[in-house]
């Protein structure tokens, strides 16, 4: 045997632990810069996404849409004459005519209408359901909010609206503000509105004045009808004799 020996070996409890490597910062920084762009640029895919309600009425223009909203003016007219008389009345709009007329006749002739950075209002009708869209300039983009609300009327001069969804592009937006933001714009048109509870779901009541001057004429919408495509008001002017027995 030879007299020397190997050393024993290391026993593996007394080793030190292995280093753990750390990156750089700079990596560090590119990564996070990566995922925030990434994160970014999917939400301003999602909030370019154009509603298919939106986008088929999106290019309205030329003569069809201008005797278009030509034809909605003129339901209009009809309707206040008949409005401002005893008696009942009635009228139908299409959800083309009303489009054409908010392509055509609002921005010419009401462009403070709307809120400083709306752009473009579109509405889709279907049965008991309203949707309604429009372009949002935000720091030189144009995504479009889509709102869609259930309306029904719950008795004469009485509205029930209720927020089924809404969105920004692909990205829902919460319910509960744009139900207040609507409970403020009737507020402001001197509507009284309240908010109840119905099925789990916050309804906003929207109580139309049924007259604006003491002793006058009293109007009342009587039947509001939401067809695809379509809406259809009817309701009575009552004199204050005939009012005041109803």
């Amino acid at each position: 045997m030879s007299g020397f020996s190997e050393p024993p070996a290391a026993s593996v409890s007394g080793s030190p632990p292995p280093r753990r490597r750390v990156r750089p910062l700079r990596v560090v920084l590119a990564a996070a810069a990566i995922t925030l762009v990434a994160a970014v640029a999917v939400t301003v895919v999602a909030a370019s996404r154009l509603p298919e309600s939106y986008a088929r009425h999106e290019a309205l223009g030329g003569p069809a849409a201008e005797q278009a909203a030509r034809r909605f003016l003129g339901g209009v007219s009809r309707l206040h004459a008949d409005f401002i008389r005893e008696g009942a009345w009635e009228a139908a709009f299409s959800e083309d005519e009303l489009n054409a007329w908010l392509a055509v006749d609002l921005p010419r002739n009401h462009p403070h209408a709307l809120p400083g950075r709306v752009r473009e209002p579109r509405v889709s009708l279907q049965p008991r359901r309203v949707d309604v869209s429009a372009r949002l300039v935000v720091a030189g983009l144009r995504p479009v909010v889509s709102v869609g609300l259930r309306v029904r009327l719950r008795e004469p001069n009485q509205l029930g609206v209720t927020v089924e969804e809404a969105s920004l592009g692909a990205i829902p937006l919460p319910r509960g503000p744009v139900l207040s933001e609507i409970r403020r714009r009737f507020d402001r048109l001197g509507m009284v509105t309240s908010v109840q509870r119905l099925d789990d779901r916050s309804v906003l009541v929207v109580y139309i004045p049924s007259t604006h001057e003491s002793g006058g004429m009293s109007h009342w919408l009587e039947s509001l009808s939401l067809a695809e495509g379509s809406v259809t008001v009817a309701g009575r002017t009552l004199a204050a004799r005939t009012a005041a027995a109803r």
